[in-house]
Parts: C-alpha cells; sequence; structure tokens
C-alpha cells in the first residue's frame, strides 16, 4: 500500500504516538475497528477520515460531541477538507500532527515563523501560535517545534518568561536531542480569575539555548491576549426583612471589566410593596456598592402565625450577553392577632375539657410491654423497623432524638424508620400515650455511611505484550476510610494523585506479559470492604511487511536466512536488539527470525518500547580448508573453499525494560 504520510498523537501528559498513513482512506476514533485508535473520553467510535487521491489528502469530521478542530477551526461533519503539508488537528485535550509524506527519516517539520532564525545557530525552532487569546480559568497549549540541523547530539535549555508566573508550564525545560532529529513542545497557558488583571496582551518570550555552545541562542516571541470573564456576587441584609423594614443589597465585581447593571425587584403574587434606592449600578473590576432598599405588606393577616413572603432582586448585565443573577429572599409579615395569645385561648378551652374529662372518665394507665428493633447497626439508606405491644395506648408518638417524626394510631404495632437523613448513633423512642398519662421506650440505633464506588476505571481496555505504556486509572469513591489499589507486577508508578479517600488518579508504566486486572478495595468505618475490578486485556503486537522480507537467524544479513514473510500478511513481534533497527518475529507457522524494522509497518508502538533480546548469537565466521601437499601428480591443487560453519536457529531469551 502506498504511504502518503504519517500522524503524530501528543497527549496532554506529554507522550507521542507516530502512525505510518497508507492505502486510500484511514479511520480514527474509539473503535477497536479503526485504522488507528485512540483511548479518550472526547473521542467518538469514529471521530473522523483521511482519504489520499491523486497526491492529495482531505479530512471528513464524522458525527462526535467534542467535534474536529483543523488549524484551530472546527470542521463541519461529513464536508471533506483537504489538508496542508503540516495541519494541526485537536480533539478535546488531544493535538494531532499531519505530515504529508516525506522520504526524510526525521520528523517533517512545519515552515518557520516569520521571527528571525539566526544563520550561525545549528538548530531551528518555530512557535505554531504567535498571536492567540486565552480566557481566565482556561488553558491553551502553544506548540514549540526544534531541529537540531548539526550533526552532533546536542542538550537544549529552553525558558519562558514574560507571563506571570503562575500562568505557564513548565517554565524551563531541559533535553537532549540528536543529530538532524526535531522534536515539538508545548506549553500550557492558563491564568487564574483574577479582577485586578484586565484584559490586555503579554509578550510570550522563549529563549532556546544549546548548552554545549552557549553563545548560540534563539529567542522566539509570541502574544497572549488575556479575555475578559465576569462574576457577580449579591447578598442581602438582613437576609429575612422585616414588614415595613429597611434593608441593604449588596454587589461584588468578581469578574475583570466593568459592570453595568439594571436593578429591579420582583414579587410574582404582588403582595409586597419594593423600592430600591437605585435601579441600576456601574461596578468596576473587583468594585462593590451598598444599595439601600425597603418593603412591606399590602395586606396582614387576621390571625395565625407568622409568614415569610417570597420574593425575588434580580440585577441584569446591559451588555449583549444580557446574563441575569437572581437573588431570593423573604419578608416576615406577622399576623393581626398573634398566634400565641389565639393558642392559648384554645389551649385554655382545651385543658378544661381534659379536666372535665379525666374527672368523669379515669383512664387506665398505658403500658408499653415488649419493644425490639429489626438492628442495632445500619446503613445510611437501609430501612429499620421499630415493633412493640402495648396495653391501654389511645395513640403513639415516634421520637429521633427527642424530634417527633410521626404521631400513629391505637392499632398500630410497628413503625418503619427512613435512615436516609440519618449518619451517627441516634435514639429511638416510643410514647405511648392514653389521656394525661404516658410510657416511654427508646432504642438506640448506629448508622454508619456506607461505602459507594461511583467511578473506577482506566483510560484504556487493552495494551500490548511486552510493549511498554503507561496506563492511567481514576476513581471517585464516597464513605471510605481507606482505599487499596492493586498494582500489576511489573509495572511502576509515574504519579499518583488523590482528594482524601474520595477521587484519585494513579498513573502506571510497564511492559505486560499476559491479561492482568487492577482491583480497588474501599473500606468503610465498621470494617465493610466494597471491590470493583478492572481487566486489561493483553494483545500480542504485531507489524506488516511492505514487501517479501528474508528473516535471518541473527540480527544481520550475515547470519543465516530462516525464513521469509510475506508482504502485507501481520506477523508477531517478540523484541528488538539493542541498536532497535531489527525485529525479532513469529511468523503464523512458528518460525521465529529477525527482520530489519524499515521492512515493516507497525502501528501503535516504537522499537524504543519493545522487549529487548539479549541473547543474541554471535555472527558465523568463515573458516579456510588448507590446500593439501604437492605431489609428482600432474593433478594440479585443489582451489581452496570456503564453508560457513552451520550455526543453529536460536531461541532468544526476552529482557524487559
Amino acid at each position: 500500500m502506498t504511504l502518503f504520510g504519517r500522524l503524530d498523537i501528543l497527549y496532554p501528559d506529554g507522550q507521542r504516538e507516530a502512525h505510518h498513513l497508507r492505502g486510500a482512506e484511514i479511520t480514527v476514533g474509539r473503535a477497536n475497528t479503526c485504522s488507528i485508535q485512540l483511548a479518550d473520553e472526547s473521542v467518538a467510535d469514529f471521530h473522523f477520515r483521511l482519504n489520499a487521491s491523486k497526491g492529495a489528502v482531505t479530512i471528513t469530521a464524522l458525527n462526535s460531541v467534542a467535534g474536529t478542530f483543523v488549524d484551530g477551526k472546527r470542521v463541519p461533519a461529513n464536508r471533506p477538507r483537504p489538508l496542508r503539508d503540516t495541519t494541526t488537528i485537536a480533539i478535546g485535550p488531544l493535538q494531532l500532527i499531519f505530515y504529508k509524506h516525506s522520504d526524510s527519516p526525521t520528523i517533517s517539520m512545519p515552515a518557520l515563523s516569520e521571527q528571525t532564525q539566526p544563520a550561525l545557530t545549528s538548530f531551528r525552532a518555530s512557535l505554531e501560535n504567535v498571536q492567540v487569546t486565552v480566557f481566565p480559568a482556561s488553558s491553551l497549549a502553544v506548540p514549540l517545534s526544534i531541529t537540531n540541523t548539526s550533526d552532533s547530539d546536542a542538550e537544549f535549555r529552553v525558558e519562558v518568561s514574560g507571563l506571570p508566573d503562575d500562568w505557564v508550564k513548565p517554565k524551563k525545560l531541559t533535553f537532549p536531542l540528536p543529530a538532524q532529529e526535531a522534536t515539538q513542545l508545548q506549553f500550557l497557558i492558563k491564568p487564574g480569575r483574577r479582577s485586578d488583571i484586565p484584559p490586555q496582551p503579554f509578550p510570550l518570550n522563549i529563549n532556546i539555548t544549546r548548552l554545549d555552545e552557549a553563545q548560540q541562542n534563539l529567542r522566539l516571541i509570541g502574544i497572549i491576549k488575556l479575555g475578559g470573564f465576569g462574576g457577580l456576587s449579591l447578598a442581602l441584609d438582613p437576609p429575612v426583612c422585616r414588614d415595613k423594614g429597611d434593608f441593604n443589597l449588596y454587589l461584588l465585581n468578581q469578574g475583570n471589566e466593568p459592570l453595568h447593571l439594571a436593578l429591579e425587584c420582583i414579587d410574582i403574587k404582588s403582595r409586597l410593596d419594593l423600592r430600591l434606592s437605585q435601579t441600576a449600578v456601574t461596578l468596576p473590576p473587583g468594585g462593590r456598592v451598598q444599595v439601600a432598599g425597603n418593603v412591606r405588606s399590602r395586606r396582614r393577616p387576621l390571625v395565625g402565625k407568622t409568614q415569610e413572603l417570597p420574593f425575588v432582586i434580580v440585577a441584569k448585565a446591559e451588555n449583549p450577553t444580557g446574563y441575569c443573577v437572581p437573588l431570593p429572599a423573604s419578608v416576615s409579615v406577622k399576623p393581626l392577632v398573634s398566634s400565641r395569645i389565639a393558642a392559648l385561648l384554645i389551649a385554655v378551652i382545651f385543658a378544661t375539657t381534659v379536666l372535665v374529662a379525666s374527672i368523669l372518665f379515669q383512664l387506665p394507665e398505658p403500658v408499653i410491654t415488649s419493644i425490639s428493633i429489626s438492628e442495632s447497626q445500619v446503613a445510611q439508606g437501609r430501612p429499620v423497623q421499630l415493633s412493640w405491644s402495648a396495653e391501654h395506648a389511645q395513640r403513639y408518638v415516634i421520637e429521633v432524638d427527642r424530634v417527633p417524626v410521626a404521631e400513629l394510631p391505637a392499632n398500630a404495632s410497628s413503625y418503619t424508620l427512613d435512615t436516609r437523613a440519618y449518619n451517627a448513633i441516634i435514639h429511638i423512642a416510643l410514647i405511648a400515650q392514653g389521656g394525661d398519662r404516658t410510657d416511654i421506650e427508646s432504642r438506640r440505633l448506629d448508622i454508619y455511611e456506607p461505602v459507594t464506588i461511583t467511578q473506577f476505571y482506566a483510560d484504556r481496555t487493552s495494551m500490548l505484550r511486552k510493549v511498554t505504556a503507561t496506563l492511567r486509572i481514576r476513581w471517585e469513591v464516597k464513605g471510605a476510610v481507606s482505599l487499596d489499589i492493586t498494582r500489576p507486577l511489573g509495572f511502576e508508578t509515574v504519579s499518583e494523585a488523590h482528594t482524601s479517600n474520595s477521587l484519585g488518579e494513579l498513573t502506571l508504566r510497564g511492559a505486560p506479559p499476559a491479561d492482568f486486572e487492577i482491583l480497588l478495595s474501599a473500606t468503610d468505618e465498621i470494617g465493610n470492604i466494597t471491590r470493583r475490578a478492572i481487566k486489561i486485556a493483553i494483545r500480542d503486537p504485531e507489524c506488516s511487511p511492505h514487501s517479501d522480507v528474508s528473516l535471518y537467524a541473527g540480527p544481520d544479513t550475515r547470519y543465516a536466512p530462516v525464513s521469509i514473510a510475506v508482504a502485507n500478511v501481520p506477523v508477531l513481534v517478540r523484541g528488538t536488539n539493542d541498536s532497535r533497527d531489527w525485529l525479532q518475529v513469529e511468523l503464523a507457522s512458528g518460525q521465529i527470525g529477525w527482520g530489519n524494522y524499515s521492512s515493516f509497518f507497525c502501528q501503535g508502538f516504537a522499537p524504543v518500547a519493545l522487549a529487548l533480546i539479549t541473547d543474541i548469537p554471535a555472527l558465523p565466521t568463515a573458516t579456510t580448508t588448507p590446500a593439501p601437499t604437492a605431489t609428482p601428480s600432474p593433478t594440479p591443487s585443489p582451489t581452496s573453499a570456503v564453508t560457513p560453519t552451520p550455526f543453529p536457529t536460536p531461541n532468544p531469551t526476552v529482557v524487559e525494560r
């Protein structure tokens, strides 16, 4: 198949993958059937398609939520768009760079920016985004390309200045770069939300130094424009207003641009008269203002309890967005006749009636004869049943920590308590009432928060056998006092971050030999353990020959030939040699041999990630048979012949790195 280009994938953690593009069509997405599979939540099953025809390459965005961005602009779905020789493609946090086919063994680079490149330097650099805009609390990746144009390996240092210290990562970076090779770096620009920094441009100064020749220095300059953001906070004093009383409205501009606001009081049922001293205010960035107001009810109730009548104060921005910020509030309105006086009159009448009834009818005293609770310790949210038997009770009252929760008739004998509102030790009391007499029994209940694993997943479901790669694991757990994650053998921890025992992320790196699983164990406060596992399937790494490839007993053409790998028929890859330019492969027949890496197309990995084969036999040496001693016979002396020493096909031992 014809090679028409290469697609490099840059992950947010700095990892990079390179895929050669062959054939007429390449599909990219999360599905296993895609030509290039991307393991990221923002990528759709079939995200976009590349087509090559008559020397031109087009990209077609398929239906996806995150969208496909080419050179910073979103591509409409199902509408092919041509690609330049070097084009940047973005999907969520992933950055993909398309390079049109080139015979150069190094990474082809985009054209240099218009900034000056000194003629005497032995390296080149280009900054793709010379002038960009970033908004507070958002992030922006600025790619930087560096090419070592000399014939010797070198170490470079890159330093960034001109922006506030907490805006850019990394600030300084030192790295090696082989001769005639290129690399691409990314700087993450993320300004904070600060009202004291207005929208304005900031210089992005990038200084690049070749450390073995300090006088070779290159400086690139970009412009980072800080965008504006809005934020408004409202507060009322007092929170609950008095009838015919005054209040103060406080407004705070939390954004970095001036706010012009219109103020309005809304009473849906028109039961209040509301007034504000100002109906329009202007707030500078970070500015505060106080607006006085007054409220009164239009009609007070005759008798009853004090009521709280709701109203809303709305602040609306007078700009194209026209966003509104509502502030719910209420006013306390007392009745004309106090409910206390009304309750007192009712109580006197009731007490008199009870007194007369108690004199006329002497009721027996209620007695709780038995009481039980279904569980003494229970997980929050699980119902608990209280059962009892009693005599001479006219009604029952259930209390939790002296707060009534239910009233039951005389024929009741059980009650089910919903524990979702409780998360500690409580006391459930049963009160049997008969006339003016009562009997009380209580039981203790220990309620604990159960452990719940809401999320536990990895960024990939499969890995290549004995191919070094990273595996990112994320989790979210509620109600755990301790967590334990089993790490697979042979993996090292790259990074680990977590917030107490609720949120966390773990990045591992390794070359797995077989299928494995990662187990999360979460323990709650009483020792119950909840587990969840992630199973990772292992696939054998495969490469396809460009054409028929001869296989040898060792990583050199001077070894004896052992077989032939047929063009376009995949073979299993078992490892590589120390110089990473030969692959040890296994045919479908089980035959093992060595082939030159440049003769194969390998998808999803590079030789540097393969296991290293160290048990390689020495090169065979040629031996010469000495000529026999001359005799009087006229027969001429035989010509010496070189007979190659046979060497058995090795059975190499794979050493993992």
